[in-house]
């Protein structure tokens, strides 16, 4: 059997169990929703996209079948643990030093030291960022983002 079907099944059982876990929280309305309206979302996604690869794994295009193989060679596997490392952190430390600060560490490092950039650019771009961020969330829709010890 085709991987590009077996691996979509799963992932349609997947979406689909979100869907049933995450209706019986209750999905409440989009102007007051429940605990299960953003999972419920999430799986319909992830069950809509697992459908469409499935029903794309029996067309062939222009005769040549899909070779999945190729696009795992000189994968830079290295950068991609970089990533989960410093997505992991920002994690970890969110609560304990605030939105603005890990989010700035986390886009920075990223910057940094898996793109490459300058360090001018490296600062500049997520300062800009998480200025609009904080213009978007804090000024315009007047939510609260995790402050942190430093109150930031």
């Amino acid at each position: 059997m085709n991987t590009d079907r077996v691996s979509s099944l799963f992932w349609l059982a997947v979406g689909l169990a979100t869907l049933y876990g995450s209706s019986r929280l209750g999905l409440g309305t989009l102007g007051e929703p429940d605990s299960g309206l953003f999972p419920f979302l999430a799986g319909g996604f992830i069950s809509l996209v697992a459908l469409i690869i499935f029903l794309q794994s029996f067309v062939r295009w222009r005769g040549v079948p899909l070779n999945l193989k190729a696009h795992w060679i000189d994968l830079n596997w290295h950068r991609s643990l970089i990533v989960c490392f410093f997505t992991l952190g920002f994690i970890l430390f969110l609560e304990g030093l605030g939105f603005f600060i890990t989010s700035f560490l986390l886009l920075f490092l990223m910057f940094r030291y898996v793109e490459n950039l300058a360090w001018g650019k490296a600062i500049i771009i997520p300062a800009l960022t998480l200025s609009l961020t904080y213009l978007l969330f804090n000024v315009l829709l007047k939510t609260t983002l995790p402050k942190g010890i430093f109150g930031l």
